[in-house]
């Protein structure tokens, strides 16, 4: 638990321009929050770059040496409107197709922030792992993934230390995506996996894969 407040506008003045509803919403969600809060989580108010909606997020991180960021998630609140779901990681705008585990409800300023906590509790409560792919010896290949829908949270291919051939087959099999970025979902049975957080009887892990506590160094650049 944490005694700092979630959620809170700090500057009466701040540039966000905050309405009476937006303030009102905040202090709402910032109450029901801090009841059960986690202490390595953070909730921030802003704006989305759009500027039309409210934004309230927090960020996931895996607490390894450096900290690695995972991912981003938060609501935005349009006059009797939230929506929730996974953030963009650098402009918090919300993805074009929703999430199953997404939020989008109507309401008074009270209920959507009683949604809206809700909502925060499930979704950091959902449970994270992070799979890694050795070859001899050596990590190629690491996916960090919620548990109880196997969802991709952010991953990253090192074709160098990948067996031969292997990414050329990936590439032939169409498991690429953007800029031709390697898609762990077309590799073999993972090597091994690690419990980050949340709640790991609430999901599954892939059958025949044995858990550990130790990793090593994982190359490569990391990305959804």
């Amino acid at each position: 638990m944490t005694t700092r407040a979630w959620f809170e506008i700090d500057d009466p003045d701040d540039d966000f321009e905050f309405d009476d509803t937006e303030r009102a919403f905040v202090s709402a969600l910032s109450e029901r929050c801090m009841a059960w809060a986690p202490a390595d989580v953070v909730g921030e108010v802003g704006r989305p770059d759009d500027w039309e909606a409210l934004l309230a997020h927090v960020s996931l991180s895996d607490r390894t040496k450096p900290r690695r960021h995972l991912i981003d998630l938060g609501v935005h609140l349009v006059d009797d409107h939230v929506r929730g779901d996974r953030l963009h990681n650098q402009l918090y705008l919300l993805p074009d197709r929703p999430s199953l585990w997404a939020l989008d409800a109507t309401g008074s300023t009270e209920r959507l922030a009683e949604l809206a906590a809700e909502w925060f509790r499930a979704v950091l409560d959902k449970p994270i792992v992070l799979y890694v792919w050795l070859h001899d010896g050596y990590a190629y290949a690491a996916r960090y993934a919620f548990a109880d829908s196997g969802e991709t949270i952010c991953q990253s291919y090192a074709e160098s230390m990948a067996p031969h051939g292997q990414a050329a087959e990936l590439k032939a099999a169409g498991h690429v995506h953007g800029k031709g970025w390697i898609q762990t979902i077309g590799l073999p049975t993972p090597s091994l996996y690690l419990h980050i957080r949340g709640d790991l009887e609430r999901g599954h892990t892939v059958p025949g894969v044995p858990a550990t506590t130790k990793r090593g160094p994982l190359p490569g650049l990391w990305y959804e």
